[in-house]
């Protein structure tokens, strides 16, 4: 039973880091969108990113709610996840006080991004409740999908202006 307990601190522990990880995300996107809204396209990017963040945050804490009533197998680097949400506390405290410019925040956005995609993969939790898994099957979607939209408004604000010009 100790270990059955044991086990149980791990998920609720892995979930709650998961949840803060992905609120820090959207507190950083929506910080980005905000000091960026000069930029419409830009900003609104950010903010729709921040969004997204949130909602993947929401699924954690109601994947935190079900672990009672679902059977997961946790394969996780606690420290890598612990690292990975100092390294974003800091992160934040950095760019208040040395607010980026759109290129900086962006390119810095997509290494973030890449570092974090695996978060969610199977490789550090498996639910055997099918909805569970897909759920966080789509979390890993939409991850690939901030990375590619990241991506995409690079491009477009790093492009020559003449290069813009049809």
């Amino acid at each position: 039973m100790q270990e059955s307990d044991a086990t149980k601190d791990k998920i609720i522990l892995f979930f709650d880091v998961c949840a803060k990880i992905e609120g820090l995300c959207a507190t950083l996107y929506h910080y980005y969108s905000d000091i960026h809204k000069d930029n419409v396209d830009v900003s609104r990017l950010w903010k729709k990113t921040a969004m997204e963040e949130e909602n993947h945050q929401k699924q954690f804490e109601l994947a935190n709610r079900l672990r009672d009533d679902v059977d997961i197998d946790l394969n996780a680097d606690f420290d890598r996840f612990y690292r990975i949400h100092q390294k974003l506390n800091k992160l934040l405290v950095h760019v208040r006080q040395n607010p980026p410019d759109i290129v900086t925040a962006l390119t810095k956005a997509i290494e973030m991004e890449e570092s974090i995609a695996d978060l969610h993969l199977e490789s550090s939790v498996r639910f055997h409740d099918e909805s569970i898994s897909k759920m966080f099957h789509a979390l890993q979607a939409f991850d690939q999908d901030h990375i590619k939209s990241l991506r995409h408004c690079l491009a477009v604000v790093t492009l020559p202006k003449s290069e813009m010009v049809v």
